[in-house]
């Protein structure tokens, strides 16, 4: 590969700068300062041009260079070939196994021209491939499984009915005592809760007398050009109508339940005779 097609791919070369004008010029260091060969391939040297679009660029490799994914050779090369055979290599090297290679069979047989799988199987036979297979652990190799004398292979049997509880009716039986002891729990409990409100109870105004005035919290702090301003957004028409409403809610929030008094009354349920 010549040098002209070597820095095609290149940021910029001089042959594209006009000759009027350096082509230092739109580096970093301009003109006057240093001016070295690799400014003009570097990224970071070159200044973008006005109204031009940035040339970006890589070298191309030398001519050894090899484009594409290296295969890596795991045979032994000739010292394995002279060893005539894996058997004596798998016994002095046991990280790794030989194994049948069924790709190199079928091309093997389709140069050979046996297209149909019945020509194939039969030159499968008579020939014979072997390819190198690495075992990462040897531990994980392949071992022979022992299993005791009285191990039964396959899924259990479905347990055997007891056909004793079926002709005496044992199931219904079972039933029908526990959703007795559920009706009986639950009429109990009902019981119970219609006589823990018997007798006197809490009405709403017993509520209120009872019940404390809550007291307002310390207002929060302000800054003083900040206490003094008015509401921007107001919902009451006038102010006697936002003390009467306030007044109201207040008055109604004490017997009602939750932490700021807006839910439901907090009146026990009564019982009432028929």
């Amino acid at each position: 590969m010549s040098n002209e097609t070597e820095h095609r791919g290149s940021t910029r070369s001089r042959s594209e700068t006009p000759p009027h004008v350096s082509p230092y010029e739109f580096t970093k260091t301009g003109v006057v300062g240093d001016q070295r060969d690799s400014m003009l391939q570097s990224e970071l040297q070159i200044l973008p041009e006005l109204g031009k679009s940035r040339r970006r660029g890589h070298k191309l490799p030398p001519q050894s260079f090899t484009y594409g994914i290296t295969m890596p050779r795991r045979d032994g090369g000739v010292n394995e070939a002279l060893c005539h055979g894996p058997e004596k290599e798998r016994a002095t090297n046991p990280d790794f196994e030989f194994v049948r290679d069924y790709s190199a069979l079928n091309k093997a047989a389709l140069e050979a021209g046996m297209t149909t799988a019945k020509d194939q199987s039969r030159f499968r036979t008579v020939h014979d491939i072997k390819k190198k297979v690495f075992i990462r652990d040897v531990s994980l190799g392949k071992k022979p499984h022992k299993f005791p004398d009285n191990m039964v292979f396959g899924t259990p049997n479905r347990p055997s009915t007891p056909i004793g509880e079926v002709l005496q009716n044992r199931f219904l039986d079972n039933w029908l005592e526990t959703m007795e002891k559920k009706q009986a729990t639950l009429k109990k409990e009902r019981t119970d809760a219609a006589n823990a409100f018997k007798g006197s109870y809490h009405t709403k105004a017993s509520l209120l007398r009872q019940a404390k005035i809550p007291v307002d919290p310390k207002p929060l702090w302000k800054m003083p050009k900040f206490a003094q301003g008015e509401n921007q957004v107001d919902s009451f028409r006038t102010e006697t109508e936002r003390r009467r409403a306030f007044s109201a809610n207040t008055f109604d929030s004490i017997p009602r339940q939750g932490t700021y008094h807006s839910g439901i009354y907090n009146v026990p349920r009564t019982t009432v005779k028929t």
